[in-house]
């Protein structure tokens, strides 16, 4: 069979998008002053990080940029990786930013760079105290009471990070997070 499984999960992704907002469409056109946009519809509909993750899980597909846009970076918006279904790291965190905002949530957009190329961008948001992390479409709790103790956890040998924000369809650094060398753990190899 052609296509198989990934073209059903694109197209059904793509349709529970345009079923929600075909939902939210009665609404606005009962009331047009009170118009809402499909982040807020989606916003409303998971209340928790826990619901958020699983809608992130059921309605995007991961794929890269170069294979979407021919480029090898390209910050879409929330509203369009909403339609498109699809998206990278960047494009998770972004949306993910958004929604948990609209919950009120203090979140931002957090990009990792490590040895030998390494780049990962995920949405941080804080409850308790505590950084928290949108990994794509896995939520995880930490204890870290740092940005520094969670870029710990996502990748042992991280070298700097910044917290991000969309310009355009790329993003920029608001404020870098270098690691110190004395604080670095050391290897498994070095023991």
């Amino acid at each position: 069979m052609r296509g198989g499984p990934k073209v059903f999960k694109v197209l059904s992704a793509s349709l529970a998008v345009a079923l929600f907002c075909v939902a939210a469409a009665p609404q606005a056109a009962s009331d047009p002053g009170r118009a809402e946009s499909p982040l807020e519809t989606v916003a409303q509909s998971t209340s928790t990080p826990e619901q958020l993750a699983r809608f992130l899980n059921a309605r995007l597909i991961f794929q890269e940029d170069l294979a979407l846009f021919g480029q090898t970076d390209y910050w879409q918006t929330p509203e369009e990786v909403l339609v498109r279904g699809r998206g990278d790291c960047e494009d998770y965190a972004l949306l993910a930013n958004d929604l948990l905002k609209r919950q009120g949530k203090k979140s931002f957009v957090f990009s990792l760079y490590g040895p030998r190329g390494y780049a990962h961008t995920v949405c941080v948001f804080v409850e308790g105290g505590r950084f928290n992390l949108m990994n794509q479409d896995r939520l995880i709790r930490t204890q870290a009471a740092s940005l520094e103790e969670l870029a710990d956890e996502l990748c042992r040998d991280w070298e700097w990070g910044a917290v991000a924000e969309q310009n355009g369809h790329r993003g920029r650094a608001v404020q870098i997070v270098r690691r110190e060398t004395a604080t670095r753990r050391p290897s498994p190899s070095s023991s």
